[in-house]
């Protein structure tokens, strides 16, 4: 598979389950569904940390689509404009990719590189951003395991199943998918594309909401 094929295998299946969260939140096995999304993303956070020309850019990017995403996700998922116990998973990445920069930063001190992965995961974790300091730790273990499926499957496991719910455990059949990567991209880079999709997305769901129930929050 081709970066482009799992990117749009992690957009549709996050778009499922936010469909579910927000428009219909007793149908489970849409949330099942986009269990597969947050390990697709993670991965490719890991190959644009190794092939990005910048990572300066690459971390601007991640926090300014945070901010944008901030409103849309805080709509959908807790009914108001500002949420300030739960926020959306761009700060997740922008964290985790800041930990790739300093376990590399770091190279040679596991002191320092398990460090600053702890200090940025409960940065995480005190922000209440989506999946909180778990993202942060899976991002790094794919990062160290990069290449080598089975340890880094293992980690998975080891990361997302016992602090997490038991609908995490459908996060590891994104594995599947990921282990058929071919290291190509695609015909088409549409780079942006997966940038926008997210706070998009959203804000077509809460519009949806808004249709049917006449009001922006719950």
């Amino acid at each position: 598979m081709t970066a482009l094929t799992l990117k749009f295998l992690a957009v549709l299946s996050m778009f499922i389950d936010h469909a579910g969260a927000v428009l219909f939140p007793g149908v489970m096995w849409m949330r099942y569904i986009g269990r597969l999304a947050f390990p697709i993303y993670a991965f490719f956070i890991v190959e644009g940390f190794v092939h990005t020309r910048s990572v300066k850019k690459y971390l601007l990017r991640l926090f300014v689509f945070a901010l944008i995403s901030e409103v849309p996700f805080n709509l959908a998922f807790r009914g108001q404009f500002f949420a300030p116990d739960y926020q959306n998973v761009f700060f997740t990445l922008f964290l985790a990719l800041l930990a790739l920069v300093l376990v590399r930063q770091f190279s040679g001190n596991f002191f320092l590189q398990a460090l600053s992965v702890a200090c940025l995961a409960l940065t995480a974790q005190e922000l209440h951003t989506d999946y909180r300091y778990v993202g942060v730790c899976l991002v790094t273990l794919l990062y160290v395991y990069r290449k080598r499926s089975l340890p880094a499957f293992v980690s998975a496991v080891l990361v997302l199943v016992p602090f997490l719910s038991r609908i995490e455990w459908f996060s590891l059949l994104s594995f599947i998918p990921l282990k058929g990567y071919n290291d190509k991209r695609g015909k088409f880079g549409l780079k942006y594309f997966f940038y926008l999709f997210y706070p998009l997305h959203l804000m077509l769901l809460v519009s949806i909401r808004r249709f049917l129930t006449g009001s922006w929050t719950y």
